[in-house]
């Protein structure tokens, strides 16, 4: 059974035995440490090596923002290599996945052309404070689109989520609640649920899970289009969950199969990059009309330890 998989069937197990947390009002904080422990289960980067990444090499700039709450969230940014005084760039903003920070994926991150990146490590992951759960990862990554989308150097009708594994939801999350350019999902599920049924028949776990991780619930209604690039040997979120997102997505959807290619290590393929460069440098940009998403009414604030700004 894969690692991942075995740890959210001891999610599933625990919840039912908090005397279904989910069917009581209240009962979500119950579970919000047990998605902590068991299912983002965060390691901490190494202050040392992440101190290290920002580098005019690397062409990462640190960012951290602060949340409404006063959790502090660490990332990176990296401009695009050659910029005129006073153009705005498009924007590929990344979610990561189960374990892994963000600072490798960072170092990687390419495509042709003028694109901006934006990595934010979730709550717990990495040099990011605080405790991570679908609630609070989902706002933060809403939030962080809508202080992205304020910059003045960044194009805000031209931002694109991209979102690895559990990352894939919180992307689709985001382009639901926003209005994000196109979507570009590696390894997506269409839902927890489905993923859960799939290994374990015969437990009772529609009423356990209550529409949580439910990307396939929201794909409908997102008419952005998106990029679904899908790990011929995934054994973690199996091609066909994400081949069923896809046929549910509200927009155009376009599917790559890497072949030969695991749940893990797609950011080390060229062919993942390839993928990714090809479809931005297709996108149509939309003309640059300044920032249309609705920001909340506390937004992130960039610390001013930051070098981004």
């Amino acid at each position: 059974m894969p690692r991942n998989m075995a740890r959210l069937a001891v999610l599933v197990v625990i919840g039912i035995l908090t005397v279904g947390a989910l069917s009581f009002p209240g009962g979500q904080p119950l579970l919000d440490p047990l998605e902590h422990k068991f299912l983002f289960s965060p390691r901490p980067g190494g202050a040392e090596r992440l101190a290290r990444v920002p580098s005019r090499d690397s062409g990462l700039e640190e960012v951290r923002l602060a949340t409404p709450d006063g959790v502090i969230l660490h990332g990176w940014l990296k401009r695009p290599a050659k910029l005129r005084r006073g153009e705005r760039y498009p924007l590929v903003i990344v979610y990561g996945g189960v374990r892994r920070e963000l600072s490798e994926f960072a170092q990687r991150a390419r495509a042709p052309g003028q694109w901006g990146w934006l990595l934010v490590n979730y709550r717990g992951f990495g040099l990011s404070e605080g405790v991570p759960t679908e609630r609070s990862v989902v706002e933060d990554a809403k939030a962080i689109y809508d202080w992205a989308a304020a910059r003045p150097d960044v194009d805000g009708s031209n931002i694109v989520v991209l979102g690895h594994s559990l990352g894939s939801y919180v992307a689709v999350t985001v382009a639901a609640a926003r209005h994000a350019r196109a979507a570009i999902l590696a390894t997506p599920f269409d839902s927890f649920l489905a993923l859960a049924e799939k290994r374990y028949p015969h437990l009772p776990l529609g009423w356990l899970v209550d529409g949580r991780f439910d990307s396939v619930a929201l794909a409908p209604a997102v008419t952005a289009p998106a990029l679904f690039v899908l790990a011929e040997l995934d054994d973690v979120t199996p091609v066909e969950h994400g081949r069923a997102l896809a046929a549910a997505w509200g927009g155009r959807a376009q599917t790559v199969l890497l072949h030969g290619a695991a749940h893990t290590g797609i950011e080390g393929r060229d062919e993942f990059w390839r993928s990714v460069g090809d479809y931005l440098v297709a996108l149509r940009p939309t003309p640059a009309s300044g920032p249309r998403s609705t920001a909340p009414a506390s937004p992130p604030r960039q610390q001013s330890g930051g070098r981004a700004s």
